[in-house]
């Protein structure tokens, strides 16, 4: 008996597959979407306490300091930070609005992208909620405009800003928790890590 090695030169030698990252979200703004989460729920939890009063001050203040750096970096960070993105994907509800006219919203993709778009314009609300919000704290706490009613007036503006965002801010993670069961753990990976996972093939 001979013995023969077998070399089927005709059949094609399946092309490796080499798993790449892709940078998606930088570090700076993971850094100041943590430390605005972690600032917000201090500031949140402590808020109807006297006892806890100054740690829900200094929390605010801390929350000021990382919109300011958000603010900044938004305009000097690299694109993945740049306001236009974020004003861009928000200004795509016309393009849900329209596609839910046509009845698109049975189909799988528009839902990702209405979640994504949602997401987007959360963010915003967040930021445009909790700057009028520390704006009002500050003013209330330093009684800017006195001891009457119009600062019982602001203080109630304060309190109900704070909630709305609060309630955004319930929405926000919602859909993180939907998108994660939804699409699996590479859903969340921007943000937790800054990259995204790619094929491509050696």
């Amino acid at each position: 008996m001979t013995n023969s090695v077998l070399n089927p030169s005709h059949l094609a030698m399946p092309t490796p597959v080499s798993t790449q990252r892709k940078p998606v979200v930088d570090l700076g703004t993971r850094m100041a979407h943590a430390s605005m989460a972690l600032a917000f729920l201090i500031s949140y939890v402590t808020s109807e306490s006297e006892y806890w009063r100054l740690v829900h001050v200094y929390s605010g203040y801390s929350l000021a300091a990382v919109l300011a750096f958000r603010l900044v970096w938004g305009w000097v960070g690299p694109a993945s930070a740049r306001w236009g993105l974020l004003l861009r994907r928000v200004a795509m509800w016309r393009v849900w609005r329209n596609k839910l006219k046509q009845g698109e919203w049975f189909t799988r993709s528009f839902w990702v992208g209405a979640s994504s778009w949602v997401l987007s314009a959360a963010v915003l609300c967040i930021y445009a909620f909790c700057t009028v919000a520390i704006a009002s704290g500050w003013a209330t706490y330093n009684e800017l405009l006195g001891d009457g009613w119009l600062n019982d007036a602001l203080q109630e503006l304060h309190e109900g800003l704070g909630n709305a965002a609060m309630a955004v801010v319930c929405i926000h993670v919602g859909l993180v928790v939907m998108l994660r069961v939804w699409r699996g753990p590479h859903a969340l990976r921007p943000m937790w890590r800054g990259y995204a996972n790619t094929s491509g093939r050696g």
